[in-house]
């Protein structure tokens, strides 16, 4: 059976720390003539090694969006920021941009 926090004994108010909404400021560092540090370079290996890849772009296949496209992509942004509706909004940002997807599947060619 639930209880009341009264009737546990710990019905004092509780208490949430403010958390601050300031923008943080970063400090420059300088040296001792008052200039800034210079940069350091990445490390690299010697000899061509192994590394990490970097990630590439966020969509891989892009296909030239149309004037066509373009338009109904930005009918469609509107229409879905006037119902509040953030997916349509996306769709329609990806359908001017043209990584809708529009035009990805083709028919398979049998090989001979």
């Amino acid at each position: 059976m639930a209880q009341t926090r009264g009737a546990t004994g710990n019905a004092k108010p509780r208490v949430f720390s403010t958390v601050s909404t300031d923008p943080v400021r970063k400090r420059k560092t300088t040296t001792a003539a008052g200039t800034k540090k210079p940069t350091a370079k990445p490390k690299t290996t010697a000899g061509g090694g192994v590394g990490k890849k970097r990630a590439g772009p966020a969509t891989k296949h892009k296909r030239k969006p149309t004037i066509t496209d373009k338009i109904e992509g930005a009918v469609e942004r509107v229409i879905g920021t006037i119902e509040n509706k953030p997916g349509k909004k996306a769709a329609g940002t990806k359908k001017m941009r043209g990584t809708d997807g529009k035009g990805s599947k083709t028919a398979k060619v049998a090989k001979v």
